[in-house]
């Protein structure tokens, strides 16, 4: 999965009828904004969100309430646990704890999101995530649960893919970049954002993606902190993913690494901080690019990128 919103590419070519300029008269104000640099996503927005949903975890009527770019408000209402009638007979769709959707520029001004769901100036949004099960055991269909529960596998695939990582030929360039560069920003956080779960949902599939991409955290602390003459503990290490398993916590926490949940993870992104991601389903780059400059960024290249010519995340 990738950060980058469905461009208008195609859109644009579309024919222009009377919904078109209706879609255009209703997006101006946020291409105006956009174009005056006025950020989509700031801290305070993302600290009052993340206030509202822990709010939530114990209200008696969980309510969360966001407001546009353009003074609108819009009220979601928290139905964890509440079941929806499944798309095969004898199973039920349950909805799982509250997740935000980031809303960007492109997405906000895209004429096939307008079509789908009208116009809306929110650049937060609250939605559930869904899982299917039997109707009457309410075991997890396959496809929606993982093939292996057991943290002593998951923990001993993670340990062996950490000594793969760590005798690799990209590990030794990493490792000669940080150590051989003059000049280095003081380093105080790594924030990993949506690097994945370690657990696989096929024994078939042989992806350990995942268990690479939080090795790269682990060792890029160690390199770090050893580069500043400290030790790994002076180098906090934060993750944060909707999809961490409590297996994946547990594993991840033996190792010093902090779960957070979202958005949590971006409140703690400063000039100090390097910030890594591959392939996420949310914009990381354009929020951090609206509310931070880390030190350092590392992602993945998509190739669908290149039609983002002309936003903010560029310079990121």
């Amino acid at each position: 999965m990738s950060d980058v919103e469905d461009s208008d590419c195609e859109d644009l070519h579309s024919s222009h009828g009377r919904d078109y300029d209706t879609f255009m008269q209703e997006t101006a104000g946020i291409r105006r904004l956009y174009e005056a640099g006025v950020p989509f996503f700031t801290k305070e927005q993302l600290q009052d969100l993340s206030r509202q949903l822990k709010q939530a975890e114990t209200s008696e009527k969980p309510e969360i309430l966001i407001e546009g770019l353009e003074g609108t408000e819009e009220t979601f209402e928290v139905r964890t646990g509440l079941t929806r009638a499944g798309s095969e007979p004898g199973t039920e769709w349950v909805l799982k704890a509250p997740a935000i959707e980031y809303r960007t520029f492109g997405k906000l001004t895209s004429y096939r999101a307008y079509r789908m769901d009208g116009y809306s100036d929110l650049s937060l949004r609250v939605l559930h995530y869904m899982e299917l099960r039997d109707e009457v055991t309410k075991e997890l269909l396959p496809g929606f649960r993982y093939a292996v529960d057991s943290a002593e596998i998951i923990k001993n695939s993670f340990t062996s893919c950490i000594q793969t990582w760590e005798a690799s030929e990209s590990y030794a360039q990493l490792q000669k970049i940080v150590e051989s560069r003059e000049s280095f920003p003081p380093i105080t956080k790594i924030v990993a954002l949506a690097l994945g779960s370690m657990q696989p949902r096929s024994i078939d599939n042989g992806d350990h993606r995942s268990e690479f991409q939080h090795a790269l955290a682990l060792t890029l602390r160690g390199l770090v902190g050893k580069r500043q003459g400290q030790t790994t503990e002076n180098v906090q290490c934060y993750a944060q993913d909707p999809a961490y398993t409590d297996i994946d916590k547990s594993i991840l926490k033996k190792y010093d690494i902090t779960i957070l949940e979202d958005p949590d993870a971006f409140l703690e992104i400063d000039d100090s901080t390097i910030v890594l991601t591959f392939a996420p389903d949310v914009p990381v780059r354009q929020v951090v690019a609206d509310i931070a400059r880390p030190a350092m960024m590392i992602w993945n290249t998509c190739e669908d990128e290149r039609w983002m010519h002309n936003g903010r995340e560029q310079f990121m």
